[in-house]
């Protein structure tokens, strides 16, 4: 039975292996090979519970052997529990301090979370063994950027090309390089001989397109857009960058209509619904956009009580800005995010500390009144409740910023809510203006094409204030002159697979 469950399953028969499966592991519910075997169906099949299930119950059965750890990690990994897949990942590499698998997948996890220098570590230790894999070679130059290491990560990508001269994958990465350090005219000589190379690289196509769109070639970018579109329609990025790039063209008919049909196959897709807000205020449809974009009735303030186990939220305050300040994954000017003269945190895991459990505690409790308050306003319906889940992770990281420093406008492409928890506010920061420091909303960023005055709401920053809004809404902060550091909390609710 094992055998003809194993033919059924490399020929793509997920259903009848999984029955046979089932009938191995009822015969021997000890079975290790099926227990594994299932397991990964299982994860094939997006059914996590399942495959979770099974490979604790090998990992307890089976002390000792790596593999078991490996592809729980890898499981956890696809339902988007970063935390449970980096235990899982290190776990493994206790048993097995050489496992290939396990160090590349670690860095993989630690990069998601933006535990960057810690992913570069990873990633290096892999190379030690496999100095050939150039995927991982770019998952190395790509931690080391993010980590504001560019120069570095730009060596790397140099190195790898020595030994494989114009592989396109190193030289889709080394574009994707020389683009987050803004040497757009080298960057599109290189991604050319990519796109040249491998037609079907939609990712290079897009940041060929961000490239000619910064030197002022708009009409080559939307080429290139279009390109990548047919290469691969539900690729959310291209769709909506090919759209934003039509409006600033005048075809906002076609941009119009390209959002409205990708949003009926994908509903509530937050980076075309964002274009598609906009192209709507540009075509006179303002009431249609303001009413998705939801500045009024969805942004939603929550002034926080102290948690419990804390005396007021002075004191809870003071400790979270102590656990951020000090936090190892602290990296200052993070490249491809939106913090400009600050610092930036990975992702915080509620284990590490009580007061982050704490603080997720509390923002548990207001997503849930927010979504429920979004409810009795006749939201269901809304596009902002496309990605409603009663299953979800948080994603959690804090923020550090100087006098003079800011957010740049951005979105949160993979939540469904976000939010922003206010820790540490200067006394002073309102003093030369009173917009400065504050979060505001609707404002897109210099390289989003818009022709319309965007609708704007602003929220002042209070210390023990809990800002909440739909993860698709472009927002920012205001720089500040104060003296003192302006420290605070977002986070993501993201919705998981099962």
């Amino acid at each position: 039975m094992l055998h003809e469950a194993m033919t059924l399953h490399q020929q793509g028969r997920l259903d009848a292996a999984d029955a046979l499966y089932v009938r191995v592991l009822a015969a021997n519910p000890k079975h290790l090979q099926a227990l594994r075997l299932r397991g990964i169906l299982s994860r094939q099949s997006a059914d996590y519970d399942t495959s979770i299930l099974l490979l604790r119950r090998l990992n307890q059965l089976a002390p000792g052997d790596p593999v078991p750890a490996s592809e729980l990690a890898l499981t956890y990994l696809a339902s988007g529990e970063l935390h449970q897949a980096e235990q899982a990942l290190r776990e493994a590499l206790r048993f097995d301090p050489g496992s290939r698998q396990a160090l590349a997948n670690l860095g993989a996890v630690l990069q998601r979370r933006g535990h960057l220098e810690e992913a570069a570590k990873q990633y290096a230790a892999y190379l030690d063994l496999e100095p050939d894999d150039l995927e991982v070679r770019c998952n190395l130059a790509n931690a080391l950027m993010e980590a504001g290491h560019s120069e570095r990560a730009l060596v790397e990508v140099d190195a790898a090309l020595l030994r494989t001269p114009d592989h396109p994958l190193m030289l889709a990465n080394k574009g994707a390089v020389l683009c987050g350090l803004g040497r757009y005219v080298a960057a599109i000589e290189v991604l050319e001989k990519t796109c040249a190379a491998d037609t079907g690289d939609d990712m290079a196509l897009i940041n060929l397109a961000f490239a000619r769109r910064r030197c002022g070639d708009t009409v080559g970018a939307a080429d290139v857009l279009e390109q990548a579109v047919r290469i691969n329609p539900a690729n959310a990025r291209a769709v909506a960058d090919c759209a934003n790039v039509e409006m600033e063209l005048g075809r906002c008919d076609s941009a119009l209509r390209r959002c409205a049909e990708f949003l009926a196959r994908y509903p509530g897709e937050r980076l075309v619904l964002n274009t598609y807000i906009y192209a709507l205020a540009d075509t006179g449809q303002c009431d249609k956009s303001a009413i998705i974009l939801g500045l009024d009735e969805l942004v939603t303030i929550v002034d926080c009580a102290a948690p419990n186990g804390f005396d007021d939220i002075v004191e809870f305050n003071r400790r979270l800005a102590e656990f951020i300040e000090t936090h190892p994954s602290l990296v200052t000017e993070p490249v491809r995010k939106s913090t400009t003269g600050g610092a930036q945190t990975g992702e915080l895991n509620p284990a590490e500390d009580p007061v982050v459990a704490a603080f997720v505690d509390v923002i548990d409790a207001a997503i849930q009144q927010t979504v429920d308050r979004w409810q009795r306003l006749d939201f269901g319906d809304h596009p902002v409740m496309a990605y409603a889940a009663d299953r979800r992770a948080l994603r959690i990281w804090g923020t550090v910023l100087e006098a003079g420093g800011f957010q740049l406008p951005h979105t949160h492409p993979l939540g469904w809510i976000s939010g922003v928890y206010y820790v540490q506010i200067p006394e002073d920061m309102r003093s030369d203006s009173p917009e400065a420091g504050v979060l505001e909303f609707g404002m897109p960023p210099e390289h989003f094409y818009f022709a319309s005055q965007p609708e704007l709401r602003c929220v002042e920053p209070v210390e023990g204030r809990l800002v909440l809004f739909p993860s698709y809404c472009f927002h920012r902060t205001l720089p500040f002159a104060a003296d003192g550091k302006r420290i605070s909390v977002a986070f993501d609710v993201v919705p998981l697979s099962r």
